[in-house]
């Protein structure tokens, strides 16, 4: 079963290529946007590399806003991408080379979590998930 057409039709999919797992993940996230993956080394980095790419496509509309009373530092850079030019669509995100990748689609970020489907090429299934502790669970 390859990608589903939902996901063919929408440039906000990413595709996740896992290197390691210990305490937690180390790996690669590529975008529709950009040729070149960004590195991640942990779970929270991860979720900060996916969710800057939905910031920057403004897909899916995020519901609620985190307040802060402080100015802070960011953690982590976000992804520059342009939005007006896709270079890939959603079946070539995980390269060929690769046995082993995720096809990840968030369709929701409702109550400060994720919703969505996530593609696993080694298993060839696609599954559904309703929160970012799901999510985790899955690319196990």
């Amino acid at each position: 079963m390859p990608v589903s057409d939902r996901m063919k039709r929408t440039p906000n999919c990413v595709g996740v290529c896992i290197d390691e797992v210990k305490k937690g993940f180390r790996g690669r996230v590529y975008n529709c946007f950009s040729k070149e993956p960004q590195e991640f080394n942990d779970v929270p980095q991860l979720f900060y590399i996916v969710d800057s790419i939905m910031d920057a496509l403004n897909f899916p509309a995020l519901k609620t806003k985190n307040r802060q009373f402080k100015k802070t530092a960011r953690a982590f850079e976000t992804v520059d991408i342009d939005v007006e030019n896709q270079l890939q669509d959603a079946e070539s995100l995980i390269p060929e080379d690769e046995e082993e990748g995720f096809v990840l689609m968030v369709t929701g970020r409702d109550n400060a979590t994720w919703q969505g489907l996530l593609y696993d090429k080694k298993k060839d299934v696609e599954s559904k998930f309703n929160s970012e502790v799901e999510l985790i669970n899955l690319l196990k």
